[in-house]
């Protein structure tokens, strides 16, 4: 008998407790099912004005997952669970899935990130020497957003601007900028300045380099060096088969290529990154070296000319990084000057004073750029020295090199030949290198 009330007891508290948890939803039939998750990982930014982009996340169910912005005066969810960005601001986006016959309801995911306007930059072409006595062309300068372009003159001593109309004013160095100030889709713009000379007569064109005879010169006898390296060769290149320098056929244009090849036997390295650094230097006509005890006096003197002109190509491969971020394949462009100084931070070794300017090519095909000279506004060797301008320096010194190189030597982008896989970058000049 003591036994039999002892289980009705235990039955008693059973039923209980499935009572209570079939209330609480605790029970294990066809409301719950087995646990799933959501895994949702962070965006990143996104951008106004761009081609809507699809969220991704993913259940240990498998099964389909559903986003809902939390922010819709910033962006919503469009078709295929992609971001539609509205405004400028804070995106949240919750991710859900409620669950079948099978699986469970999984908890919710959110991530918070950024929407931002989209970045524009400015074309403007400089319009040249300009004759005192003559009329100007209208001014000419596109964003890639499609907003309007206005101009400012910086030196209305010598030119005014109206909308697009130049006026000149007197004879001298005139500075005109294009803005595009952005609007609710688009930030701002990087302002664009050209300078260029107003006077009676164009300021004499400047020979840097006109073609090439041979690997290591110009054919104004300037002296070609090529420098190249990473952590998979030691930091230095000497192997053909690795960094190669050529010429065309005519000697109209230089070629010098570097391609890391990690799985190279010749070259064992069990790094599991890479690091890299690429570009050549041509000496002014008729140097072969620089003073190496003071000023290099031989070279190119800049008077009233304000633009270099050149023509540039890049290996295709390297330049299609791009595509990943527009920076990718810029080149570092330096004019290195007669200044000479010994560099106290370099165990006083001979240093020669250097301007940079950093150029986005458009396309790995060959391409005629032009760059303002004013654009040369940061010194890539200073040599120690303090209080330079780059204006006076240039205008009192002689460019007696000019340097060629990657901002980034590619480790991101390969190919299969010659070794599979090969980093190639590469970057060919051709035509005359002039200023003007």
């Amino acid at each position: 008998m003591r036994q039999a009330t002892m289980l009705h007891k235990a039955s008693t508290v059973v039923v209980a407790c499935s009572a209570l948890l079939s209330a609480c939803g605790g029970d294990s039939g066809s409301s719950g099912g087995t646990a799933q998750s959501i895994d949702f990982p962070y965006p990143g930014t996104r951008y106004l004005a761009t081609t809507e982009t699809p969220l991704s996340a993913t259940t240990t169910s498998g099964l389909p997952v559903t986003f809902t912005s939390n922010t819709p005066s910033t962006c919503t969810i469009g078709d295929g669970g992609s971001v539609v960005p509205v405004s400028a601001g804070e995106c949240s986006i919750t991710a859900t899935q409620e669950g079948n016959a099978q699986f469970a309801s999984a908890l919710p995911a959110q991530q918070l990130f950024k929407i931002l306007p989209h970045a524009q930059t400015i074309t403007f072409a400089s319009p040249g020497f300009q004759a005192i006595d003559g009329t100007p062309p209208p001014l000419a300068a596109t964003a890639d957003s499609g907003l309007a372009v206005s101009f400012a003159s910086s030196t209305p001593d010598v030119c005014t601007v109206s909308g697009s109309t130049l006026a000149l004013v007197s004879r001298g160095q005139c500075a005109i900028t294009a803005l595009q100030a952005g609007d609710v889709n688009y930030a701002a713009a990087v302002p664009v300045t050209v300078v260029f000379t107003v006077d009676d007569a164009p300021p004499p064109v400047l020979t840097f380099a006109s073609g090439y005879q041979s690997n290591s010169s110009t054919l104004e006898g300037g002296g070609v060096g090529t420098f190249a390296g990473s952590n998979k060769d030691g930091w230095w290149c000497s192997d053909p088969n690795w960094c190669s320098s050529s010429i065309n056929s005519d000697g109209s244009s230089f070629t010098f290529s570097y391609s890391i090849q990690p799985s190279d036997p010749n070259h064992p390295n069990a790094d599991n990154w890479m690091g890299a650094y690429f570009g050549f230097q041509i000496l002014a006509p008729g140097l072969t070296g620089l003073s190496s005890t003071g000023d290099t006096t031989t070279g190119v003197q800049i008077t009233k000319q304000s633009t270099l002109r050149f023509q540039l190509a890049e290996d295709p491969v390297w330049f299609g990084t791009t595509s990943s971020n527009a920076h990718n394949a810029d080149v570092k462009v330096s004019l290195v000057l007669g200044h000479f100084a010994l560099k106290a931070s370099n165990n006083n070794s001979a240093c020669n004073v250097a301007l940079q300017a950093v150029m986005t090519p458009s396309t790995a095909s060959v391409q005629g750029y032009q760059l303002q000279l004013g654009s040369f506004s940061a010194f890539s060797e200073s040599c120690g020295l303090t209080g330079l301008t780059p204006a006076t320096e240039l205008a009192t010194y002689p460019i007696v090199q000019m340097k060629f190189e990657a901002a980034t030597a590619n480790t991101s982008a390969s190919t299969t030949s010659p070794t599979d896989p090969s980093y190639p970058t590469a970057i060919t000049l051709s035509g005359a290198i002039t200023f003007q």
